[in-house]
């Protein structure tokens, strides 16, 4: 548990150092309506955020590739309805979906995540990750930050994934570190 510990904190900088492509760069799905990574308006947006839509970005897949050691097998097809953005990262042996709930506010996304908190069964809290954040017994991520619910579902994914392999709780979490730096990047 300790090696574990110290392998991710030295995967950190490398993964910070290496950037996360930027609002400019072509994301996988229509350009998104605001060039800032604040929380969206209280009125239904018709694109997710230049935040949101990081998660399907081609070189945060690129990023992912090299800090899992595996790349995707397909194109990510992202989605946006209800203000939900997501795709599905497909591998040889699995995948994992990424998703992101933008919500109108700080206040309503808590409510939405101890909600989902609140309905996940026996769950661990993952403490420095986002402003609050917990894994489920399969290894799902689920983090709040700002006025955005970010899940990392690994269900579908073997029990150990990547190169070196890693438990898929590991592969979420790591999945989900990446994303939050990139967020705290691209609000910089």
């Amino acid at each position: 548990m300790r090696l574990r510990r110290t392998a991710a904190l030295l995967l950190l900088p490398l993964l910070v150092t290496v950037g996360c492509g930027s609002a400019a760069t072509p994301a996988a799905a229509p350009p998104p309506a605001s060039p800032s990574a604040a929380a969206p308006s209280s009125g239904a947006p018709d694109r997710p955020s230049d935040a949101t839509s990081m998660i399907c970005n081609p070189y945060f897949r690129q990023e992912l590739a090299g800090a899992l050691g595996t790349d995707t097998t397909q194109p990510l097809a992202p989605t946006w309805e209800k203000r939900v953005y997501s795709c599905e990262y497909h591998y040889p042996d699995g995948s994992m979906t990424l998703s992101v709930k933008e919500l109108p506010d700080a206040a309503t996304a808590l409510a939405q995540y101890d909600g989902l908190r609140g309905s996940a069964g026996a769950v661990t809290d993952l403490n420095g990750l986002g402003e609050a954040a917990y894994k489920r017994a399969d290894g799902t991520t689920v983090v709040r930050k700002d006025a955005f619910v970010l899940t990392v579902d690994v269900a579908k994914l073997p029990e150990t994934f990547g190169t070196p392999p890693r438990s898929r709780a590991d592969v979420a979490v790591m999945t989900a570190t990446t994303v939050m730096i990139c967020w705290k990047e691209h609000s910089s």
